[in-house]
């Protein structure tokens, strides 16, 4: 368990020091590792040392994000009161890792999300001042650390750096020569450059024709002036300044040119053209790194258009590219591709952690950047996501697979990432390859509209056989782990598909007035993150951790005062919201199930 920025300072994580960090893993069933009664008590000390400095609200969360732990990473964000009793923001991730003997060791990192944001303001004050010192506002500068033999070039753009190459010195010196980017007659002058970074010379300055910032389509004089640097960590590093030798007229033509050529004039991110160029010579050159075609939808801005205008619009457009930027960084390229559309490029994040980290911190990043904005109108996004070379190698297949992504997110409910996977989207995503027409809200609840019209048609000649292959169509189609009824008196389990939940075999939790509460009047509750719902529906929240379900459509079968039954669709591996089509067939399920019941009954 890490002590980053502080989030260690209340005296209760004493404890956590001791371990040195490290915390043994215990199973579901046995502790593993050597002592094994030893770090069986030390966990158990962890865990209420947690539970102990963890806000009420999120207690039940954070026991169930623990308890649930088999071995995968995974990561989540919690709220704790620090030593000043301050609440503060914490990402915790845990993820498994070889141990003495024949054990796993468990490491428990928390991170505060405050500390780490002042961190990166300072960081980002810092690049300010000198990029005020050295004038590189909408100039380059370039790179090269003989550590790893990479050249990299960037471009500054008031705050924020766009990455123009990134490659080894090797690769990126044959491109510019065999693909024209250098002059005939300069090319000498060039190869003299690329000496000049490897040797790591004091000071250089060395200029040469070439259209490498118009990407072959305008040369250019410009004077690369470089020097060595020592970094922090006592290694060296060259820095330098590219700098046009023109007159200032012409230097401003082209510049104005370049950013006509490359970026898109409202977001400030690359334009369509140059972004997809990019993408196709990663995929084309890349043999070892995994690249990603992330597509990223702003949710909701049609009525942000309607509502406001579309200047206010460009204005919200504006102010996500900029995010973007700053939230991708170095790790990948960003580019508006049309409308409210934009992808992002990512050459390198070859942990699916890791990028799952990049585009949940993209997705998080945006709906905080305009939480206070509106009062009607909640600004988030869309991601679909795929990768080279599970979902292809050909740029084309993975923008598809990553747009057709993008619709199972909206269609799911928005505000959320989906990653292509064959297992889950192969069939369907062949299918919609064959349709002129495919719409985020007619799509999917289309196909479920058809599949419930033959259902019911079903239902007037055989009751029992077509509820069983409404349930097993649901089973099998929306990815549930388990399906259950609970009938009678006492609400005792009837019937179950799937994974056999755990706890009590009743759900009399459905009486107290904390079930009532999610109900709200209707007769189902729809409940994506069981944790959140503890302070509202206690024992409905310790009834679902003892079933280890996560998330849950819940559907009372008579009235809210006259309960005869109980019908709910649960997931037991991770939460995830649900999508309207997934609840209103658990509400017609269970309408179903009533009918047949009062028939039998008569």
């Amino acid at each position: 368990m890490s002590d980053n920025d502080g989030v260690m300072s209340n005296e209760k994580f004493e404890i956590v020091h001791k371990m040195n960090r490290r915390i043994a893993s215990i199973d579901k069933y046995y502790v593993i590792g050597v002592a094994n009664k030893a770090f069986e008590e030390y966990f158990g000390k962890i865990v209420e040392t947690l539970l102990d400095v963890v806000v009420p609200e999120d207690k039940e969360r954070l026991m169930a994000f623990i308890d649930s732990y088999d071995g995968a990473a995974k990561s989540e964000m919690f709220r704790f009161t620090d030593a000043q009793k301050r609440l503060r923001y914490n990402h915790m991730y845990i993820y498994a890792q070889r141990g003495v003997g024949n054990g796993n060791n468990m490491d428990i990192e928390l991170m505060d999300v405050e500390s780490m944001e002042d961190t990166n303001k300072s960081l980002r004050d810092d690049v300010s001042k000198h990029k005020i010192l050295l004038g590189l506002d909408k100039e380059y500068t370039f790179t090269y650390n003989k550590d790893n033999n990479i050249f990299s070039m960037y471009r500054y753009d008031v705050d924020s750096r766009d990455v123009i190459y990134k490659s080894d010195i090797d690769e990126w010196k044959h491109q510019m020569l065999s693909e024209g980017y250098i002059a005939e007659n300069d090319r000498e002058m060039f190869t003299n450059f690329i000496s000049e970074v490897r040797s790591y010379a004091q000071m250089f300055s060395i200029k040469f024709n070439t259209s490498m910032r118009t990407y072959n389509k305008v040369m250019e004089t410009l004077r690369f002036i470089g020097t060595v640097m020592n970094k922090n960590d006592g290694s060296k590093i060259v820095i330098g300044r590219v700098i046009p030798e023109e007159g200032l007229n012409s230097y401003n033509q082209v510049a104005d040119m370049i950013e006509e050529l490359q970026y898109d004039s409202l977001t400030h991110v690359y334009n369509k053209k140059t972004v997809t160029e990019y993408a196709v010579k990663c995929l084309k050159k890349e043999k070892k790194n995994r690249v990603t075609i992330a597509v990223l939808d702003v949710d909701h801005f049609k009525k942000v258009n309607d509502t406001y205008g579309h200047m206010y619009g460009d204005k919200v457009l504006a102010r996500v590219g900029r995010k973007l930027k700053e939230v991708v960084g170095e790790d990948g390229v960003v580019g508006r591709i049309g409308g409210d559309e934009f992808i992002i490029v990512f050459n390198g994040i070859n942990d699916e952690h890791a990028l799952r980290g990049m585009l949940r911190a993209i997705r998080t990043q945006i709906k905080w950047e305009f939480v206070n904005d509106f009062e009607d109108i909640t600004i988030t996004c869309s991601i679909g996501a795929s990768f080279s070379p599970n979902n292809g190698t050909e740029y084309e297949e993975l923008f598809r697979k990553a747009d057709y992504c993008l619709y199972v997110a909206k269609e799911k409910g928005r505000d959320r990432y989906v990653f292509f996977r064959d297992d889950l989207h192969k069939e369907s995503y062949e299918n919609s390859l064959n349709s002129k027409e495919k719409n985020v809200n007619d799509g999917r609840e289309m196909k479920e509209l058809r599949f419930l019209s033959g259902i019911m048609e079903n239902f007037s000649s055989d009751k029992r056989k077509a509820v069983s292959e409404l349930l097993s169509h649901m089973y099998d189609s929306f990815k549930l782990d388990s399906i259950n009824l609970y009938w009678g008196p006492n609400l005792n389990k009837a019937y179950f598909l799937g994974a056999e939940l755990g706890g009590s075999l009743n759900a009399d939790y459905v009486y107290t007035e904390g079930f009532k509460k999610l109900l709200d009047g209707k007769n189902h509750a729809v409940v994506g993150f069981v944790g959140r719902q503890t302070d509202m529906a206690s024992e409905f929240g310790t009834a679902m951790r003892e079933k280890r379900v996560f998330s849950t459509v819940q559907c009372i079968i008579g009235s809210e005062d006259d309960i005869k039954g109980l019908f709910t669709i649960d997931r037991c591996k991770e939460s995830s919201q649900w999508a309207e089509y997934e609840i209103e067939c658990a509400v017609i399920a269970a309408s179903l199930i009533s009918v047949i019941a009062e028939t039998e009954r008569r």
